[in-house]
């Protein structure tokens, strides 16, 4: 059973976090729905990595994602956006 801890910048502080369990099965939507606030509207996950900020799409698988960084992941930071994501509202 494999499982990695994604942690999840939930604002741009980053003091507040939480620790997302990632499977295998694990989609984004899985940690966005894991990361933010009962009734909260739409939020979407977000990589920041030397400064350049992408969102991430909700069908997208993270353990994958997490293990192409490979050794660069610890510098990656991922981060709870509380707005739509730019990708997700092209798409409608």
């Amino acid at each position: 059973f494999f499982q990695m801890i994604l942690t999840v910048f939930l604002s741009n502080n980053e003091q507040i976090l939480t620790e997302v369990p990632v499977t295998p099965e694990t989609t984004c939507r899985d940690v966005v729905e894991f990361c933010k606030e009962p009734g909260e509207g739409s939020c979407h996950l977000a990589e920041v990595w030397r400064g350049n900020e992408r969102p991430i799409p909700f069908d997208h698988m993270m353990y994958d994602h997490l293990q192409k960084w490979g050794p660069r992941r610890e510098e990656v930071k991922f981060f709870l956006r509380h707005e739509e994501s730019p990708a997700e509202s092209n798409e409608q």
